[in-house]
């Protein structure tokens, strides 16, 4: 699971976002339900500006994160988590933002003044080791695309105080791949715990592939977010690459990317369309051959908000 691009892991991976995303309509982007607004995030942001306080994020600059954090309200798809595998909080993140800036804008500039933020219920403390790396040093060995300070600080917390004993715990560090791996039913907590969603469901495991009528018969109705287990090997089929052919790399799914457009079969289901977002960027109008997909889908964590009064 580590950044190469042509080894299935979670690094960058694709290089023509910009041309895909002219080839069709997001329509994910016309769902713009949120539980507080972006002024109000900013504003947020705004204060923790001007404050003086001792950061325990020694090699962290306020300035540079208040302005990357600003961005990121305004654009929560630009979260960004370059080399480090961190491809679940990433996917957790740029929904909570998305529907709860606020809340995002608070955890952030918390987290950075204090060493604590909370998501929801859920106090994210992450250790002084985390918090103790030279980002300067770290950005050095992120070699495909670096997640900036902010990112690497909102993404790397949320991993490093929700580790779980086998893996080791996640220290910020690029090639880190183990402890900085996150499973299905955290994603699931995580949305759980953000307190603003009327139902979360994990539909995805570690051992088993759903099968494309699961994959088809979820509705990306308004209010609802969807995050995909998958296996990056299906994102190298859609672009024609060489795939991973070795035994772990085929066995397990490797990544988390967040739906933004229903899953359409062609008629004889040889081909699958679908769109998503990852590595920062909205990836459109993906053609996946139908066996890479069913081969390498292992379902989808749905969340969904109260209905609309």
């Amino acid at each position: 699971m580590s950044s190469d691009p042509d080894d299935g892991g979670d690094g960058g991976f694709f290089k023509d976002a910009d041309q895909l995303n002219q080839m069709v309509s997001d329509e994910r982007a016309t769902d713009t339900r949120c539980v507080s607004s972006k002024d109000d995030a900013k504003a947020v942001v705004d204060s923790f500006r001007s404050s003086t306080a001792e950061s325990p994020w020694g090699s962290l600059d306020r300035s540079e994160v208040a302005d990357r954090l600003a961005d990121l309200i305004d654009n929560p798809r630009h979260t960004q988590q370059g080399d480090l595998n961190l491809c679940g909080p990433a996917s957790f993140m740029c929904i909570w933002n998305a529907r709860d800036p606020v809340a995002f804008a608070k955890y952030a500039t918390r987290l950075f003044d204090t060493g604590k933020g909370a998501i929801g219920r859920m106090t994210v403390s992450p250790s002084s080791d985390l918090m103790n790396q030279d980002y300067a040093d770290m950005k050095t060995r992120m070699t495909n695309v670096v997640s900036p300070q902010a990112d690497w600080m909102v993404l790397g917390a949320l991993r490093n105080s929700t580790d779980v004993f086998w893996q080791g715990t996640f220290s910020g560090d690029p090639k880190q791949g183990l402890s900085a791996m996150t499973r299905p039913e955290e994603v699931a907590s995580w949305l759980q715990a953000a307190g603003i969603f009327a139902k979360v469901s994990n539909e995805a495991n570690w051992a088993t592939i759903k099968g494309l009528p699961h994959a088809s018969g979820l509705i990306q109705a308004e209010g609802t977010d969807i995050v995909f287990l998958i296996n990056a090997n299906m994102l190298k089929a859609a672009e024609g690459l060489t795939k991973d052919g070795s035994w772990i790399a085929n066995q397990f799914p490797n990544h988390f990317v967040v739906l933004v457009n229903e899953v359409v079969p062609s008629a004889d289901q040889t081909t699958v369309q679908l769109s998503f977002w990852t590595w920062g960027g909205t990836m459109l109008n993906l053609k996946v051959p139908g066996k890479d997909f069913i081969d390498n889908y292992y379902g989808a964590i749905v969340a969904r908000l109260p209905p609309a009064n």
